[in-house]
């Protein structure tokens, strides 16, 4: 399977936490483009250490880069990783998409915004300079959330998306976006 910008893939059924395992992965030596995918995870994380349970459906990945620029460019990477999947889940299906910074992706849904994705990155480096960022990724594509304020895309177009295509745009939007930082 080939993916854009995905150098090499790990694609995992369950998983504690894709961040977790990518971030293990980068401290190893693991190359930029790495990607872990999960189809379900059992200690999801997100901001200010949220945990969560992540079901069958949804789209759990967390992507491995050794960008060149330095800790300043994080704010603007989280942005542009929430613009691109906004502009992903857009363009795949039609609904009109809004970022909640710092790192959430809203869909309006009977006209009150409803959170359809989630943003997590992580660094490391030191002196100004980044050794590795690990992008986290959680899409609520098939899944039925468990927040009140969530929704799917399956909820609210009325169909099941394929969880492979989605990832599929969010990196085709994500790799454009990121050629804009410097890399």
């Amino acid at each position: 399977m080939t993916l854009p910008g995905v150098t090499q893939l790990i694609r995992l059924t369950t998983t504690d936490s894709t961040q977790t395992v990518a971030r293990f992965l980068a401290d190893q030596g693991a190359p930029t483009g790495t990607l872990v995918w999960a189809d379900r995870q059992t200690a999801g994380r997100g901001r200010m250490a949220h945990k969560w349970e992540s079901a069958e459906g949804g789209l759990y990945a967390s992507l491995i880069l050794r960008p060149s620029f330095k800790h300043g460019r994080l704010a603007k990477l989280s942005l542009e990783t929430a613009r691109a999947a906004g502009l992903a889940l857009q363009e795949l299906t039609g609904l009109q998409a809004a970022i909640k910074p710092p790192n959430d992706v809203m869909v309006l849904v009977d006209g009150k915004p409803r959170k359809v994705c989630g943003i997590l990155i992580e660094a490391s480096g030191g002196g100004g300079r980044l050794d590795w960022v690990v992008i986290g990724v959680g899409i609520n594509v098939n899944n039925k959330p468990t927040l009140a304020r969530a929704t799917s895309l399956k909820e609210t177009t009325g169909k099941a998306w394929p969880v492979e295509s989605v990832l599929r745009e969010f990196l085709a939007c994500f790799e454009k976006s990121y050629r804009t930082l410097g890399r």
